[in-house]
């Protein structure tokens, strides 16, 4: 008799999410709810519970207090909330603490594999905002798996330009070798982008890398107080030193 007045997982879940992101009232109710998500322990509440990420409340050492308390406990729950934590990563735009659980949860391979799961999602799924993606690429370390390394690539082509110097800024720690003509493509093609030619220009005087191979279209597009030097090194000239 007791179970036809008890509320299915579904709505238990589902009064359990507009709770945990409630930003308004006393914080109590949301801890209640977080743990109750932890309770119910599904997938669908893990992902519920990530909605607390979507938020911020007031005052904010409260904020980051909920927050740090509901990572360490998604890290608990270890393999358990990957699937929650990807299908939660490739439709919102708060990243960061999601990331965070991630890269706890998986050892470097794995954690990359699901990055560049994400990433080919994002990129197949563009999202309404760019913010995802160059947030993402942001928040990951030098990547090592070349895998991952040639689907940040295909990002330098994004329509952004948030998103571009994202990977831009992980291109410019590999060597020469690896990243340099993908590096002065990019450059090309981004004539009508002057934060991305001025932050490409200042890295290849920085690196005393060569544009050798682009010279004549990189000759054709150097901004003003740039010249290069017989190596085909980019220099800056006058008073633009």
């Amino acid at each position: 008799m007791l179970s036809i007045f008890r509320s299915s997982p579904e709505k238990q879940i589902e009064r359990a999410r507009k709770k945990v992101k409630e930003p308004h009232g006393d914080s109590a109710n949301r801890i209640n709810a977080a743990y109750r998500l932890l309770e119910i322990g599904t997938p669908e509440a893990v992902l519920a519970l990530l909605d607390r990420f979507t938020i911020n409340v007031s005052p904010s050492s409260q904020d980051e207090e909920e927050k740090e308390d509901v990572l360490r406990q998604i890290v608990k729950r270890g393999e358990r909330a990957v699937s929650a934590l990807i299908k939660f990563l490739k439709r919102e735009r708060q990243v960061y603490w999601p990331v965070r659980a991630l890269k706890e949860i998986l050892l470097t391979k794995e954690f990359e594999e699901k990055i560049d799961e994400i990433l080919q999602y994002q990129w197949e799924n563009p999202p309404a905002s760019s913010d995802p993606k160059a947030q993402l690429i942001q928040l990951l370390d030098v990547p090592e798996s070349a895998k991952l390394v040639a689907t940040m690539k295909m990002f330098l082509e994004d329509e952004a330009d948030d998103v571009r110097l994202a990977v831009l800024d992980h291109l410019f720690h590999y060597s020469e070798e690896e990243s340099r003509e993908d590096i002065l493509r990019c450059y090309l093609n981004s004539e009508d982008r002057p934060r991305v030619q001025r932050q490409i220009m200042t890295k290849f005087v920085e690196k005393q890398w060569s544009v050798k191979g682009f010279r004549p279209q990189i000759e054709e597009n150097l901004p003003e107080g740039h010249m290069l030097t017989r190596e085909g090194k980019v220099k800056i000239t006058g008073s633009n030193r």
